[in-house]
């Protein structure tokens, strides 16, 4: 997996670094030549976010109140890219499984994005499920048969694709398959 470790005070994550090396992912930073904490700065291609991240993890010690070191979270969020946080003081709060931790953060990100895809939506009667892919946002919806007229369904498509790019506007691409579902029987 391609991670961006964030560390609230350099060096904090370094054991953490270690063992995520150790287990094959890569690893990737915000920091700048000069230690800083954004290297987009200088130039914006240079940014973690320029290419998909699997996700974020912020380390920070202990109750440390969060630092300037720790901004690469907030675009981390901006991107929806799934973050978690390590206590790397905490012995028990060890990231027990970084493809875990992914599947969760993933899964809170995804469930933004149908959020936002429900409420654009409004009263169609559609069930909405999302994938976020690299790259890409893959958004389903499923709307019943008595809904599918030829311009309703692609009426529900445009409306997905327009909640999808409110939610998120730095996503390169953005699919969505509308499908139906039987009625019910009576």
């Amino acid at each position: 997996m391609r991670l961006l470790l964030i560390e609230s005070t350099p060096g904090v994550g370094s054991a953490l670094e270690s063992d995520l090396r150790a287990h094959g992912h890569e690893l990737v930073s915000c920091n700048d030549a000069d230690g800083g904490p954004c290297r987009g700065v200088e130039h914006h291609r240079d940014c973690p976010m320029e290419t998909y991240v699997d996700m974020t993890i912020v380390a920070r010690a202990g109750e440390v109140a969060p630092s300037l070191n720790e901004m690469g979270a907030v675009c981390s969020s901006r991107y929806r890219v799934p973050t978690v946080h390590v206590d790397t003081t905490d012995p028990t709060g060890e990231l027990p499984s970084v493809a875990v931790a992914s599947a969760l953060a993933t899964r809170r990100v995804e469930a933004g994005y149908e959020a936002a895809v429900r409420a654009e939506l409004g009263t169609v009667p559609a069930m909405v499920n999302v994938r976020r892919e690299p790259d890409r946002i893959h958004a389903t919806v499923q709307i019943p048969q008595r809904e599918a007229t030829q311009s309703k369904l692609s009426a529900v498509a445009d409306r997905a694709r327009h909640a999808v790019r409110e939610h998120d506007p730095f996503v390169s691409c953005i699919d969505v398959s509308v499908v139906t579902y039987p009625d019910a029987v009576s």
